[in-house]
């Protein structure tokens, strides 16, 4: 019923083919994840040996804020002014609505696992 009579009255010209477009089609609300309020990091590095695997595991045995995080990315960027591609604000948008994110690299210098939760 709505579809015919906003065609009628863009026939009668009582409305723009604008207005008649998001009349008909209008924009939905993007939905947006679900906020991240904290980092877990777990790091291993075999080649050091246990004592630097231990001071590791330590130093991330507690979770941290997020604002450390996006603050450190946003203290860093000031020192990355010649990298293409990376667009640091974006990346921190990225890291507030990332909640239930599982990050593994594993290489051959070391392993790091990155929770977000």
């Amino acid at each position: 019923m709505k579809y015919d009579a906003v065609l009628k009255k863009l026939e009668n010209n009582e409305i723009t083919s604008k207005n008649a477009l998001e009349q008909l089609y209008p924009v939905k609300k993007q939905k947006t994840g679900k906020r991240a309020t904290f980092i877990k990091m777990n790091i291993s590095v075999p080649e050091e040996g246990k004592g630097v695997n231990t001071f590791l595991k330590i130093l991330f045995m507690l979770p941290f804020p997020m604002i450390f995080a996006r603050l450190g990315l946003r203290l860093g960027s000031r020192f990355i002014k010649d990298a293409e591609g990376v667009d640091i604000p974006e990346i921190i948008k990225l890291l507030k609505y990332s909640k239930n994110t599982i990050i593994d690299v594993d290489s051959k210098d070391a392993q790091i696992q990155i929770k977000i939760v």
